[in-house]
């Protein structure tokens, strides 16, 4: 097979000599050349919707416009924007509006969660002032059960007890 391939090579270079070869190669890279080219209008192409469609999203156009902007003094002027700036200028003002959104967003749930943690400490803070509260206040109220006389009378003391047990009257 090879000496088949060989001995025809051989008879091509007898027959037209180094020209054929220069032909060929000439071919390949034409070919090699239309390949890319095809390959390159594609992504160009790609990219040119990509961004007419980004611009659709953002709510510009991409071609060349005249616009107006007021300067630092406060005048307007008539501005020529080439093509794509607008849409470029459109698109960088979401991702600004994006930005501050998330950092603003960021902050107050920052503030509120700092807020809920300080309520959380001040609740934990007044639950063990309670707790204490009602330990002392029910130690009260043993106390004042205990000098209940025999006859079952009670005196103003008991009910300073009871009312503090209950919440009716401040802790001493």
């Amino acid at each position: 097979m090879i000496s088949l391939i060989t001995g025809a090579f051989r008879a091509l270079h007898k027959w037209a000599g180094n020209s054929w070869l220069v032909l060929i190669a000439m071919g390949i890279a034409t070919a090699c050349l239309y390949v890319d080219t095809r390959r390159t209008r594609a992504d160009r192409d790609a990219w040119a919707s990509w961004a007419r469609e980004t611009c659709a999203h953002a709510g510009a156009g991409t071609d060349a416009a005249t616009i107006e902007r007021k300067d630092a003094a406060g005048r307007t002027h008539k501005v020529r924007m080439p093509r794509g700036a607008v849409c470029r200028e459109a698109v960088q003002d979401l991702a600004k509006f994006r930005a501050d959104t998330l950092a603003a967003t960021a902050r107050v749930l920052g503030a509120a969660a700092a807020e809920r943690e300080a309520k959380s400490s001040r609740d934990l803070v007044a639950a063990r002032v309670e707790t204490g509260n009602r330990a002392a206040a029910l130690t009260t109220m043993e106390k004042a059960d205990a000098q209940i006389r025999d006859d079952d009378r009670v005196d103003g003391n008991w009910f300073a007890a009871l009312n503090r047990l209950g919440g009716l009257q401040p802790p001493d």
